[in-house]
């Protein structure tokens, strides 16, 4: 029981450094917009958020269709983007809030990035 307590915590631990090493390299460069992205085992959500803290949008992939989750991370990329051109944003920083870069969180990225969002 032991050994499963500490592979937790050793996991929970790489994902804390991670997340603490995407976020100061991020505020570093100072972004106008930021996307933080935040999974869950079924949804993913992302908010914009400005330097100062403030959020201005948010979306979230319940509402959209695909078979898989990686395709709905992906159609919420694009409606993500179109909400974002309403607001007359063209460019943000991407931040994966110390979740690797591949399957959800690579497939928003590149659904914004088809829905013209420099990212």
């Amino acid at each position: 029981m032991t050994y499963l307590k500490n592979k937790l915590l050793e996991k929970q631990a790489k994902y804390l450094r991670r997340k603490q090493r995407v976020n100061t390299q991020i505020k570093l460069a100072t972004p106008a917009y930021r996307a933080v992205i935040t999974k869950s085992n079924l949804y993913v959500k992302v908010d914009l958020i400005t330097p100062d803290g403030n959020t201005v949008a948010s979306i979230t992939d319940k509402g959209t269709t695909g078979t898989t989750k990686t395709q709905r991370a992906q159609q919420a990329g694009i409606a993500f983007a179109d909400m974002l051109k309403a607001k007359k944003i063209e460019k943000l920083t991407f931040d994966r809030n110390g979740y690797l870069y591949h399957g959800r969180v690579k497939a928003f990225a590149d659904g914004m990035r088809e829905g013209g969002i420099q990212v």
